[in-house]
């Protein structure tokens, strides 16, 4: 009965629901734009989730972070998401990781997820991860926020990555500017797009970025082109 609401659609039925009961995913980050991305995955009955995260709550986090509140500050949000998912879904496994990714362990981390979810607002650490769900073949879903505006797109083998895109000259003020209310909607994209690649669905948004303005209310989907300078790319040849 939990999952009746989507069984009903013919884009999932019991076949998908079994094949989201089977799935893994990696969620980096336990931040604004995993709130919505964990809570919804978790609801969805993704059979195994793991969230990775070495921060702990502070304040500033509160606007937008909504699986924390005031007496959680200063604790571990890997930990306290973990628990808050696990009260949100006992029939699914919920991974929690407290550790800073860097380019040693990124590999064992991701290592047999069926989707990897990127939730993190450092250009370094989107790029290790971008570089690795290359190397490993793994759908990369990415999403950023700045202020009312927001930005969606899926990487894989084939397609643009981050790289491709110049991703790695981008320059983020911090702290930055960010309405928990865009976090969210860019958030429950992410997703959608994570849940459709799991499901084999078509019109993923691969060589694709959907940029959201929150100030004019409008999605601009925007066509990315793969660069054949890219490194890693290359590597890959190599």
């Amino acid at each position: 009965m939990r999952y009746e609401r989507q069984v009903l659609m013919k884009e999932i039925g019991e076949k998908g629901q079994n094949t989201l009961k089977n799935s893994k995913v990696t969620v980096i980050g336990a931040g604004g734009l995993a709130s919505p991305v964990l809570t919804y995955l978790a609801c969805a009955g993704i059979g195994t989730i793991t969230l990775i995260d070495y921060d702990t709550v502070s304040e500033s986090n509160l606007n937008r972070q909504f699986l924390y509140h005031e007496k959680d500050m200063g604790m571990n949000k890997a930990v306290l998401a973990g628990d808050v998912l696990s009260s949100l879904n006992s029939q699914i496994t919920i991974n929690p990781v407290s550790v800073r990714i860097d380019e040693e362990n990124i590999g064992q981390l991701i290592d047999r997820a069926d989707v990897v979810i990127d939730c993190v607002d450092n250009v370094e650490t989107r790029l290790i991860v971008n570089r690795e769900c290359i190397k490993q073949d793994i759908p990369l879903v990415e999403g950023g926020v700045y202020g009312f505006y927001g930005f969606v797109m899926s990487v894989k083998r084939e397609y643009p990555c981050l790289e491709c895109i110049g991703y790695g000259n981008t320059k983020l003020k911090r702290p930055g500017p960010v309405l928990g209310a865009v976090v969210g909607v860019i958030g429950s994209l992410q997703a959608v797009e994570c849940i459709k690649i799991l499901l084999g669905l078509d019109d993923v948004l691969y060589g694709k970025m959907l940029n959201y303005d929150g100030l004019t209310v409008s999605f601009d989907l925007v066509e990315l082109l793969k660069n054949d300078l890219c490194e890693v790319h290359g590597l890959l040849k190599g």
